[in-house]
C-alpha cells in the first residue's frame, strides 16, 4: 500500500507544481511516511533470506519472479498499444522487456535480482563474523551509503560515491534486526516513523519553497531519515501477531503477502484507468491530495483481481518446467 502511495505522488501532478501552501507542505510529509516502502521490502529480505547458502539451484528460485515480470509486463504492454494507443514493435517490446521497463514499475526487480544474487555471499560474510564484527559492518554501511545524504545537502562533507548501493545496508540492517530487534514501544516507534518524515518533509518543502518538487538524496531511499523511519516501522509491523487479528484481516492479509510482487508491476495498469478520473474531476493538484486513502485502497483491489490473473498464470507456467529429479546414490558413486 506504501508503494502505491508513492506511485499517487506520481500520477496526480504533485511533481508538476510548484510547492506552496500548507496542503502541499502536509503532502510533502505525507510522501515521506510512504517512501519507507522500498526499504521495508530490502530490510525484511534481509531479515528473511540471511541464512540461505547458494548452491546449483538457488538461481531456480528467480524463476518464478521472471515469469511474473514476464506475464505481467507482457499485459502491461497489450494494455498500453490497445488501451492507450502507444506505438508497439518487436524491436520496442524487446528493449522494453530486457530494460526492465515492461511494466513501468519494475525498475524494482533490476535491483532486487542483482540483491538476490549477491546474497548467498554476503550472507557467508555475514555469518562467517562475531556480533561485534557484525554491528561494525552495519556502522560502516551506514557511514558509506546514509550518512552522507545529510551532511551533503549544500557540499560534499563525507564521501558520497557509496550512496547507491543502500539495498545492501537495509539487506544487512534487516538481518541485524533479526538477532537483536528494537526495544522500544510501539508507541515510540510509530511517533519516531512520524517525527522523522515531518523533519525532512519539511525540510524539503522549506528548501525549494516557491518551485517544483526536485528529488534529492536527504529524501530519497537510502537517506538517513527514511532508513529511521524504516526501522521504526519495521519493528512495530514485525511484532503483530496473527491471533490478534481478526479472520478477515488474516485473509486479506496472506493473499496480498502472495500478490504483492504481481500487485506492484500490474499496478502500472490500475493507475493508468483510475487517476485520469481523479485528474479530471479535481483539476487543482493540491485538492487531489486529500484522496490519497480512497486512490490506493482502489489501486490495491483494482491490482490485486488482475494480480491474481497473473499469479494463477505464473502458476500454469511453472507446472510446465520440468523439477530436477534428486540423484541416486549409485549415480554419485
Amino acid at each position: 500500500m506504501l508503494v502505491l502511495a508513492v506511485h499517487f505522488f506520481l500520477n496526480t501532478g504533485f511533481y508538476d507544481v510548484t510547492m506552496t501552501g500548507k496542503t502541499m507542505a502536509l503532502a510533502a510529509v505525507a510522501r515521506m511516511m510512504c517512501m519507507t516502502c522500498v526499504p521495508l521490502f530490502l530490510m525484511l529480505t534481509g531479515y528473511l533470506c540471511i541464512q540461505r547458502t547458494w548452491s546449483r539451484d538457488y538461481y531456480r528460485k528467480l524463476l518464478p519472479i521472471l515469469l511474473t515480470y514476464l506475464v505481467a509486463g507482457t499485459l502491461c504492454l497489450a494494455f498500453e498499444g490497445i488501451w492507450v494507443g502507444k506505438e508497439t514493435t518487436v524491436q520496442i517490446v524487446l528493449i522494453r522487456y530486457l530494460g526492465f521497463n515492461a511494466s513501468s514499475y519494475a525498475w524494482y526487480l533490476e535491483m532486487y535480482i542483482g540483491l538476490f544474487l549477491l546474497s548467498p555471499f554476503l550472507n557467508a560474510a555475514w555469518n562467517a563474523l562475531k556480533q561485534r564484527e557484525q554491528l561494525a559492518l552495519v556502522y560502516t554501511m551506514l557511514f558509506l551509503t546514509a550518512l552522507p545524504t545529510v551532511t551533503n545537502l549544500q557540499e560534499t562533507i563525507l564521501p558520497g560515491w557509496w550512496t547507491g548501493i543502500y539495498p545492501v545496508t537495509y539487506y544487512l540492517l534487516g538481518a541485524w534486526l533479526r538477532e537483536h530487534p528494537v526495544r522500544l514501544k510501539s508507541g515510540w516507534l510509530l511517533a519516531g516513523w512520524v517525527i522523522l518524515a515531518a523533519a525532512v518533509g519539511l525540510l524539503r518543502y522549506h528548501m525549494i519553497a516557491g518551485q517544483l518538487f526536485t528529488w534529492a538524496e536527504v529524501s530519497d531511499w537510502g537517506s538517513l531519515f527514511v532508513l529511521g523511519e524504516t526501522v521504526c516501522i519495521f519493528s512495530v509491523l514485525r511484532r503483530a501477531k496473527e491471533d490478534r487479528c481478526p479472520r478477515p484481516v488474516c485473509w486479506c492479509v496472506r493473499r496480498v503477502s502472495k500478490l504483492s510482487l504481481c500487485i506492484y508491476l500490474i499496478s502500472s495498469i490500475s493507475d493508468q484507468i483510475l487517476y485520469p478520473y481523479l485528474r479530471d474531476a479535481v483539476p487543482f493538484v493540491p485538492h487531489r491530495m486529500f484522496f490519497l486513502p480512497l486512490m490506493v485502497v482502489a489501486g490495491v483491489v483494482c491490482s490485486g483481481l488482475m494480480g491474481q490473473v497473473v499469479d494463477w498464470i505464473v502458476k500454469a507456467l511453472l507446472r510446465l518446467v520440468p523439477r530436477r529429479s534428486p540423484e541416486c546414490p549409485q549415480e554419485r558413486g
